[in-house]
């Protein structure tokens, strides 16, 4: 199978096959693609706004198709063969729009701090001060980039 990876100089569209949590997607080619450089709570641990964050990508994305952008500072795939990925619709981050809206936190695996690492971080620290998102929702969730997020468990 080709997979062909998003640069400034490729228009390569990707139509999304199903989407799995706040963070990571399968798109038609079969590959999973993990949203780099953020995310988001756990729905197989029942954290904290997991539901939520999975309804708001599925809505970010809707019916359109996806463009795939890598980053040198990342691997080109993680541990569980994830793409590692920032997903744009449009000229929409993804990423960087799911952290605006206190849907993702940043999280820098290995203090990796990849292109858009400042924007990231300025972004969650608006939407925490903000609190809206999972900072209204999961009030003792910690704002730590290099540390997944944790947003405690629903009972």
């Amino acid at each position: 199978m080709q997979f062909k990876i998003y640069d400034a100089g490729a228009n390569s569209l990707y139509k999304v096959q199903s989407i799995y949590d706040g963070d990571t997607l399968t798109i038609s080619s079969g590959e999973k693609v993990r949203l780099l450089q953020i995310d988001t709570p756990e729905l197989s641990s029942k954290e904290c706004y997991a539901k939520e964050a999975r309804a708001l990508l599925i809505k970010l994305i809707g019916a359109s198709q996806v463009t795939l952008e890598t980053d040198n500072v990342s691997a080109n795939k993680d541990k569980f063969n994830r793409l590692l990925r920032y997903i744009f619709v449009d000229k929409t981050n993804l990423n960087l729009k799911l952290v605006e809206m206190g849907v993702a936190t940043p999280y820098f695996y290995k203090g990796e701090r990849g292109k858009y690492s400042s924007a990231l971080f300025i972004a969650a620290q608006t939407a925490k001060k903000s609190n809206i998102g999972l900072w209204k929702a999961c009030p003792n969730t910690k704002l730590d980039p290099y540390k997944p997020v944790n947003s405690g468990v629903i009972r």
